[in-house]
């Protein structure tokens, strides 16, 4: 005999209604909508651990591609840095080279510089931040600005000696006051108009008359007038106690009290007072005491630093 449920449905008004299952359809419904249930909550966990899954997914690829624009610039800062430090090793030993002895100059500098390029680059291999983390570069970033720091510290301090050197030399006689031969050099000789020995404090050096005469120093005019002897003459004064003296000219291109540069045209050659002849009598003197100006004489910044500084 089959066994038979009965499902009254009763409503507040009107009539009421009865079905009657049979028992192992209600059971199987009852099976059938709980495993429903149970496959609609395990869909919403899934779902929910997906989504979980998902964003954090998502907000990690964010952070590593924002990492890795990091990393990217960090690693152009890093290359940047280290070419400004190739430059300023360059810089900094050319100027230390020039701010050194002429000989020493020609005999070290190819291979001090090669051995700091060297020590540079055992130091900062190129591609060596490749493999680093972000820590790691800007750590690494932040010790190569301090170094690139220092050697710019040291480059200013360079070039500020060179800046003060070549103040130094604008006021140093190193040029001819005009271009030619000496005739007659510094020392005893015999006058050619006296006949009698006595000292030359120059050097004569012949030219064709009116031939200009310069300024072989930034300077100002002491004096510039007659001078008896030595005919037309002007005399600049320099720093570090230098006199020049240019004498015999034919005129005179500049005033007592003006300020000339180095190269600066001042006067013209003649043969005014004891001369034989067109030509510039120079003179260099350094507190009263007159110096051979042959060794003013074609003379560079660097030859100046080791000689008379």
């Amino acid at each position: 005999m089959k066994r038979l449920t009965s499902i009254i449905i009763t409503r507040p008004t009107g009539k009421s209604f009865r079905l009657m299952v049979q028992s192992w359809v209600l059971a199987g419904a009852v099976v059938a909508l709980g495993a429903i249930s149970l496959a609609l909550i395990g869909s919403a966990l899934v779902n929910v651990k997906l989504f979980h899954y998902y964003s954090s997914t998502k907000k990690m690829n964010a952070n590593n591609q924002a990492q890795q624009v990091v990393v990217e610039r960090l690693k152009n800062e890093v290359d940047a840095l280290r070419s400004m430090m190739e430059e300023l090793i360059l810089k900094e030993e050319k100027i230390r080279q020039d701010l050194g002895q002429p000989k020493q100059r020609r005999l070290s500098q190819r291979r001090l510089l090669k051995k700091k390029q060297h020590q540079f680059s055992a130091a900062y291999p190129p591609n060596h931040y490749e493999s680093f983390a972000t820590h790691q570069l800007t750590s690494e970033l932040n010790y190569m600005k301090g170094h690139a720091l220092a050697i710019e510290q040291r480059m200013r301090r360079h070039l500020s000696v060179m800046k003060q050197y070549n103040n130094w030399f604008d006021e140093t006689p190193s040029i001819w006051p005009i271009y030619g031969y000496v005739r007659s050099g510094f020392g005893w000789r015999t006058h050619p108009l006296r006949r009698s020995r006595q000292f030359h404090k120059g050097i004569d050096i012949p030219a064709w008359m009116g031939a200009p005469v310069q300024a072989t120093a930034d300077g100002h005019v002491e004096f510039a007038g007659w001078g008896g002897g030595y005919g037309w003459i002007v005399v600049l004064s320099h720093k570090f106690g230098y006199k020049t003296i240019y004498a015999h000219l034919s005129e005179i291109g500049v005033n007592p009290g003006r300020k000339v540069f180095k190269g600066q045209m001042i006067g013209k050659v003649g043969s005014s007072g004891l001369s034989t002849g067109p030509h510039v009598h120079y003179e260099i003197r350094q507190r009263q005491t007159a110096l051979p100006p042959a060794d003013y004489l074609n003379l560079d910044l660097f030859t100046a630093v080791s000689k008379l500084w």
